[in-house]
């Protein structure tokens, strides 16, 4: 590698943010120069032990994320904190204006929609300032319900419609998402919920925004919907005990409108013993494409590998705010790409 491995630091080592780590370092192109979170389970420990690696690594977790980005110095920020756009927004500006790249998780950053359009350019501007690249991305908004759908429509000649289903057992899933599309709640504490804000999956509409770009379409309306997905009996995780008749996770859908024709379709099934977990794509074209993946893509996992594959590409493209419609179709680990993007972006 030019110069050494890329370096890398990471905000964030819930779940995510430590599968993150487990890829950066099993890739040996990277090197990992520092981590902070804030987490009392996490702060303040070897980053090896948090992986839970069996070995140290010398590198003590920053508690507080304020104070580590002011040393903070490496070619890559790897940030995995919150799905909001507004918590996470002024994390990524301060570590862009140190000069640092960033993929981010963070998925009301996925794709710009009428309400986050103004921090994207925020971002893209600072990025282009200092000469770096941001990029947020993930399994889902990213991957499974945007990127794929769009890149099965490769050989139509013509399409009228996008439809992708993703149905996902959530009882093996970490406890945050549990919590975060509502297992366990009862239905009136579930709706409260929804009308707080505090249930749902972020990024559906992210999707579909993202959709509608790639193909050149102009979306007049996009309605999304939240409802509970019902436990027919007692239902349990690792995490959580889940009653007959309480919400057992989320059934979310968005539909998307133009000419006054629907033209995108998202649903989203995400609960405790759903059955037959696949992601199925429906593409009404010319020809036609339905493609399913049996068993659905893991979670987890592809969340953090999307992330790390993500790097060469991320490094190799013009600086600013990007989304996976800006950089070539990422596919697994590459270290000659890495080597190569690394020798045309140095810090």
């Amino acid at each position: 590698m030019p110069g050494g491995a890329v370096q890398v630091v990471h905000f964030g080592l819930g779940p995510v943010g430590q599968g993150i780590a487990r890829l950066v370092l099993e890739t040996g192109a990277f090197k990992i120069v520092g981590a902070t979170d804030p987490s009392p389970h996490v702060a303040g420990r070897d980053l090896g032990d948090v992986l839970e690696l069996g070995r140290r690594l010398r590198l003590k977790v920053e508690e507080d994320p304020a104070r580590f980005l002011k040393k903070a110095s490496a070619h890559v920020a790897f940030v995995s904190t919150r799905s909001s756009a507004r918590d996470v927004v002024p994390l990524v500006l301060g570590i862009v204006k140190k000069g640092m790249n960033v993929v981010t998780t963070c998925e009301e950053l996925a794709y710009p929609t009428p309400s986050s359009a103004a921090k994207f350019k925020e971002i893209d501007k600072a990025a282009k300032l200092k000469k770096v690249s941001v990029l947020a991305t993930g399994v889902n908004p990213g991957f499974a319900m945007d990127a794929l759908a769009l890149a099965l429509t490769a050989p139509c000649a013509s399409v009228n419609r996008v439809s992708v289903t993703r149905v996902v057992d959530a009882a093996t899933r970490r406890l945050p998402l549990q919590r975060k599309i509502g297992v366990g709640l009862n239905l009136a504490q579930f709706r409260h919920a929804i009308t707080d804000g505090l249930v749902r999956h972020v990024g559906l509409v992210e999707s579909a925004y993202m959709i509608a770009a790639g193909l050149g379409w102009k979306l007049e309306r996009v309605d999304e919907t939240v409802d509970a997905a019902v436990a027919p009996r007692d239902l349990e995780t690792p995490f959580l005990r889940v009653p007959a008749g309480s919400a057992a996770g989320i059934r979310q859908s968005v539909r998307a409108y133009r000419n006054g024709q629907l033209a995108i379709s998202l649903d989203l099934q995400m609960y405790v013993g759903a059955e037959a977990p696949r992601d199925h794509i429906l593409i009404d074209g010319t020809p036609p494409v339905d493609a399913t993946i049996a068993g659905g893509l893991a979670g987890d996992l592809a969340t953090a590998a999307v992330a790390v594959n993500s790097v060469p590409h991320l490094l190799a493209a013009p600086a600013g705010m990007l989304t996976m419609l800006d950089i070539p179709l990422v596919h697994s680990f590459n270290e000659g790409e890495l080597k190569s993007a690394f020798g045309t972006r140095k810090r």
